[in-house]
């Protein structure tokens, strides 16, 4: 297995992307034609690729796995992608089982448990024990950056609540409501790695900062 999170634009959005996608696949040594990705739509759908999928998304926008934000595979040399700027980008590995996920976690995303039901498919799907999974949970906007209204409050919780800003909103941890997610769905704490990078205030790309189309690519492959 191997996982990586580009923090150069991988953005099929901007000009650039697909030679951007190129580039990246021959640093990580993946097959660009088997990397995969899927319509990012903040939802819980998860999608598990199997061979008449692979491939789809990974030059262009159009052939993109439609309304999915979470996506599975046991297929070796198929690289799972999702596309962040401040969302979390979540990466499982299934050890015994050889099977990987890949989720893009927003906050409507962690409200619907999205990393929860990806576990779930893997457990469903391939017979995977929660206990022999492996996250890597990547660059994303953090507790003490994320300003939300009471709406999201009401919708994921406060014991996800890190506080408040000075403009008096509640600030949201979103790797924190995944983190424990994860272990609500079976994983070992010691098996969580959590990036400590924050998208807003580290100066990567951040949507909520610079309303940008740029976007960081998390991956992951067998």
């Amino acid at each position: 297995m191997k996982y990586f999170f580009c923090k150069n634009n991988v953005s099929l959005a901007t000009a650039d992307g697909v030679e951007a996608r190129k580039s990246l696949a021959e640093r990580e040594g993946f097959d660009i034609r088997k990397l995969t990705c899927g319509e990012q739509v903040h939802s819980a759908n998860v999608v598990v690729v199997d061979a008449p999928l692979v491939g789809r998304g990974a030059l262009d926008l159009e052939s993109r796995i439609p309304e999915c934000d979470a996506l599975v595979t046991n297929i070796k040399g198929v690289c799972l992608m999702m596309l962040t700027a401040d969302c979390v980008p979540i990466l499982l590995y299934d050890k015994e089982r050889e099977v990987v996920a890949s989720i893009h976690a927003g906050w409507k995303g962690t409200a619907a448990k999205i990393a929860i039901k990806t576990v779930d498919t893997m457990k469903e799907r391939f017979g995977c024990k929660a206990m022999d999974i492996e996250a890597f949970i990547g660059p994303s906007i953090c507790g003490q950056c994320f300003e939300v209204g009471d709406e999201v409050v009401a919708a994921i919780g406060e014991q996800y609540i890190s506080g408040m800003s000075k403009n008096g909103k509640a600030l949201l941890d979103l790797k924190f409501a995944n983190t424990m997610q994860l272990i609500e769905a079976g994983l070992e704490l010691d098996w969580i790695r959590v990036s400590g990078e924050c998208t807003y205030h580290d100066g990567l790309f951040s949507w909520r900062r610079d309303k940008t189309i740029r976007r960081i690519g998390s991956g992951i492959y067998l």
